[in-house]
Parts: C-alpha cells; sequence; structure tokens
C-alpha cells in the first residue's frame, strides 16, 4: 500500500513539473517574421531602430516575462498598422515623386511632394520615439542595456547579412513591418 501511495504521489509530482516545463517553454511573446519587402520598405522609409519586432524574437534572450510578451504582443497589434501605413504612403509619395521628375514636373510640385514627405516622415519619428519609450517603461535597466547593446545590433547584422542572400531575420509567426 505504502509503494502504491509513494508511486501515485510521484507521479502526481512528476506531471505537475512537466506541466510546469512544459509551460516554461513555451512562448507567450507572438514571434514575427516580416516579408523581405516589408522589412526593406522599413529600412528605406525609417531610420529609428524598430524594437517590437527584435523584442517578441528574444523572448528567451531578453528573459522576458509572460506580462511583457503581453503588454508588447498589444503594443504591436494596436501600433503596426499605423506605422505600416506610414511607410507605405511614403513609399508611394516617392514612386510618385520620381515619376513625376522623369515627367518634367515643376520645381514647385516637387517641393510640395517632398513636403508631404517629410511631413509623413515626422508623423514616424514620432511613433517610433513613443514606442522606444514605451519599450523602455515595459524592460528592466539590465534588459534595456542588452537590447540596444547586444541583441538588436545582432538582430541588425543578421538581417543585413541574410538580406544580401534574400532571406529575412526574425522568428515564427506572420506579420509585417512597421510597429515599433
Amino acid at each position: 500500500m505504502k509503494k502504491m501511495i509513494l508511486a501515485s504521489v510521484a507521479a502526481v509530482s512528476l506531471s505537475a513539473m512537466m506541466s510546469t516545463s512544459a509551460q516554461a517553454n513555451q512562448s507567450v511573446c507572438i514571434a514575427t517574421q516580416p516579408s523581405k519587402e516589408a522589412v526593406m520598405a522599413n529600412f528605406h522609409a525609417n531610420y529609428m531602430p524598430n524594437f517590437i519586432p527584435v523584442l517578441v524574437n528574444s523572448e528567451k534572450e531578453l528573459n522576458l516575462t509572460a506580462k511583457q510578451c503581453t503588454a508588447f504582443n498589444k503594443f504591436r497589434v494596436e501600433k503596426a498598422p499605423k506605422g505600416k501605413e506610414l511607410i507605405e504612403k511614403i513609399n508611394k509619395l516617392e514612386g510618385e515623386a520620381t515619376q513625376a521628375v522623369l515627367a518634367g514636373a515643376s520645381k514647385e510640385d516637387v517641393m510640395k511632394n517632398h513636403a508631404k514627405i517629410a511631413e509623413l516622415r515626422q508623423k514616424l519619428v514620432e511613433g517610433k520615439l513613443k514606442c522606444q519609450a514605451f519599450v523602455k517603461s515595459q524592460l528592466t535597466e539590465e534588459q534595456y542595456q542588452k537590447l540596444v547593446n547586444e541583441v538588436y545590433p545582432a538582430r541588425i547584422a543578421m538581417e543585413i547579412g541574410r538580406r544580401r542572400v534574400g532571406k529575412v531575420w526574425g522568428g515564427g509567426g506572420g506579420g509585417g513591418g512597421g510597429g515599433g
């Protein structure tokens, strides 16, 4: 009888440990895999760091908590579409400006278009600065320093290398550019 009770207790304990271990290994952050085109458009339209995709793809490296991942997932869902929209508008207006110059547009018309592009870039930078303030408010100082000094530079270096061979960095899941 003692052996059965001990075996049952051991089985329950092992089951609980395995369940806890499995939960610990499950990601809370929703990883993103931006398309090559989205990454290139983002790099073109925006010189500011794009932290959110790096964060959600670096959950283990940065030792992010479930609460942090939930906050970053929510931020991305709410803000990424706005950033992506700005990037698309900038790239569209630049393409139109190029065509207008080739078609012989006046200096005044080109400068009007340029002013629109500059206004959109201003909005994009303002959004990126808000994103960076949000990221900093969610991470510990140690996590933030690791992000800006190790993880982000490594991911960007990886992206640049992969762009040269036609691949894009990231984790799993869909997604696009923009969003912080």
